[in-house]
């Protein structure tokens, strides 16, 4: 069968695709993800239906493709979960709905992409939620497939006191809306997980359409190449159960993610050169851009003691704060994130410290907590390699194509963010005025 839409990866934006495609019936889509598809809600496995959890991010779950990201020659490699199963992210992540700033939007337009300003885009923001909290004309919608919230369960925990009372002594205002106009300074992340249950892509928009006939949606299948033909992309190589064999199709939507829809690319021809001769790989197209310009958003943490305040027992529904702001010097608008929390991840892990190690030295892990200061619009970048068994990731320091280079992000607080057992104080403000005068830069180094 010939199909008029083939979307390769069913993750956060595929289900989204295939969900809105499908809306036609005269257009016959099949969504195509590597990992399981869970169609009926009640046998989805309880990693992915709650949101409580890091399991679905752990390692040895059949959920992500637990990758390898390779950061400093002294920390090594990092796993890094990437979703393998249908809603992609959205079905492991940490179930944060925080949309760009109306600014990043506004930038893009300001560089010739006039289809991306806020006003153009801010209309499907709304058409995709269902804010619980926020009602407006303008910023939020109403009945869209995804419900959006403000965790704030219950009093705040101790910490988010100390937390919100440092910002605000330190000068920082405050905002109750973090998708809205005025976004910048301290609130409450918004949310997708309602009662507990992690809203994918996959539940919202999938889930509705599902009975299309127009609408096919196969899980375990993994997309080996592009079938490119006279410089047009007419099917898909796949393999599914052992075997091999090609899909026909009008249109190819890659969605995979960006690192599996770059390392795909360049899989079927397309990317630069000299590295897919490198490797053996037919070139179909020279596109030097393909893999490259991969940016992610990295934290520097700051573990401190705390005295004579619990860290356990609130609800896991407690409200939690995040700080936008602008870091002083920088040519970014609100370019930085602070945030606290306990030592002992919140979202509890199946092997507790694999994930985020414990560095509190000589502290109990549950006496301890974290501030995290993240770079939210980092000036420097790495790429994806073509090999298929060796892709090289980083989410906090480098990246590296196993080719002798490697971006390589360093701080000018160097000494302090490579030390193993961090400084321990009971003072929420001196550690918030430490990480909010951090700086990172961007540099190249041999590996």
């Amino acid at each position: 069968m010939k199909y008029n839409v083939v979307i390769v990866g069913g993750g956060a934006a595929g289900s989204v695709l295939a969900g809105r495609l499908a809306a036609d019936a005269h257009t016959s889509v099949l969504l195509l993800e590597a990992g399981p598809d869970y169609s009926d809600p009640a046998h989805l496995p309880d990693e992915i239906k709650f949101g409580h959890t890091r399991f679905a991010e752990a390692p040895d779950s059949q959920h992500n493709w637990a990758l390898r990201g390779t950061i400093t020659e002294e920390q090594g490699a990092i796993h890094v979960a990437q979703g393998k199963v249908i809603g992609g992210g959205s079905s492991i992540n940490g179930q944060a709905m925080q949309r760009g700033f109306p600014e990043d939007f506004d930038s893009w337009a300001a560089l010739g992409n006039d289809e991306w300003s806020y006003d153009k885009i801010v209309p499907y923001f709304r058409k995709s939620e269902r804010d619980l909290d926020i009602q407006d004309n303008y910023c939020h919608g109403s009945d869209g497939p995804i419900p959006v919230r403000r965790r704030q369960t219950g009093p705040w925990p101790p910490i988010q006191q100390a937390f919100h009372a440092a910002c605000v002594q330190a000068g920082f205002g405050t905002t109750n809306d973090k998708n809205g106009l005025h976004p910048a300074g301290l609130g409450v992340t918004p949310s997708n997980n309602l009662d507990g249950v992690r809203v994918s892509t996959a539940m919202g928009y999938l889930g509705p359409v599902r009975h299309h006939l127009n609408l096919t949606v196969r899980g375990g299948v993994f997309v080996r190449k592009i079938v490119i033909e006279d410089g047009k992309a007419v099917g898909v190589e796949a393999e599914s159960g052992g075997k091999v064999f090609q899909i026909e199709s009008d249109r190819v939507v890659l969605s995979a993610g960006a690192i599996r829809s770059p390392h795909l690319l360049m899989l079927s021809g397309i990317g630069p050169e000299d590295h897919l001769q490198q490797f053996g790989i037919p070139v179909i197209r020279h596109l030097p851009g393909v893999g490259q310009n991969l940016m992610n958003h990295l934290s520097a943490q700051t573990t401190f003691k705390v005295n004579g305040v619990s860290l356990a027992g609130h609800h896991r529904d407690a409200i939690h704060f995040a700080l936008h702001f602008t870091a002083p010097g920088s040519s970014a608008v609100n370019d930085m994130v602070l945030r606290t929390t306990p030592v002992v991840d919140e979202r509890r892990e199946r092997v507790p410290g694999i994930r985020t190690k414990y560095l509190s030295g000589d502290v109990p892990p549950e006496q301890a907590a974290r501030i995290s200061c993240t770079l939210g619009l980092p000036d420097g970048s790495g790429y994806v390699p073509s090999r298929p068994s060796t892709i090289v990731i980083s989410s906090i320091q480098t990246m590296s194509d196993g080719c002798g280079k490697a971006c390589e992000w360093r701080c000018n607080c160097w000494n302090r963010t490579r030390i193993k057992t961090w400084p321990t104080t009971g003072s929420i403000p001196r550690m918030t005025f430490w990480a909010t005068t951090t700086r990172w830069t961007a540099g190249y180094a041999k590996p």
